[in-house]
């Protein structure tokens, strides 16, 4: 089936922001061979993966609002979003930061699917993965799973590009996610 790409009109069947073949170009262009290493069909299965991660770790934090409200499927075209330098972004377009961000992503789901949003087994953190014992001179040694964090919450990949690459776009210190700026006196 034929991957969806939104417009820039608010299409309420968009599934990506990127086709197949831009997303080919834009591998090629930073030697990311992997990429090349899928067919069509998981390409399009990637990139369908990536954007359910992207649109939700990331689609909240965009400024402004969806053009089309909720009839639109994805979280651009937006009205009223700026960047971190205060530029107003046109609402018919789609930054090149979030088509970027897409390609990024759908590599990583090509190459390993899941990798984003992997499912794991709630309570399974802190049951033992590895148990050692020796008696004399006495020695115990215990491995713990570290599925979830010790607050509870399920870890998942931190994946340093996209936040780099959509910082500009993010609510916060001057779009930044994550991160304080740095003032000498």
């Amino acid at each position: 089936m034929a991957i969806v790409l939104e417009d820039g009109t608010g299409l309420s069947t968009s599934e990506t922001y990127i086709s197949v073949a831009d997303c080919d170009l834009y591998h090629t262009a930073r030697a990311q061979d992997a990429w090349s290493d899928g067919t069509d069909d998981e390409k399009e299965a990637a990139l369908r993966r990536a954007m359910a991660y992207l649109e939700g770790r990331y689609g909240p934090k965009y400024t402004g609002v969806r053009r089309y409200g909720r009839e639109q499927a994805l979280m651009w075209p937006r009205s009223g979003a700026t960047d971190a330098e205060g530029w107003v972004i046109d609402i018919d377009v789609i930054p090149i930061e979030v088509v970027r961000a897409t390609a990024e992503a759908a590599l990583r789901e090509l190459a390993e699917p899941g990798f984003l949003s992997p499912d794991v087994t709630a309570g399974a953190a802190g049951q033992v993965i590895r148990e050692k014992n020796v008696v004399g001179p006495i020695e115990t040694e215990t491995e713990y799973s570290d599925t979830v964090t010790a607050a509870g919450t399920l870890t998942r990949p931190l994946v340093q590009v996209l936040d780099d690459i959509l910082s500009p776009l993010l609510r916060g210190l001057g779009g930044s996610f994550g991160t304080l700026p740095i003032v000498r006196n």
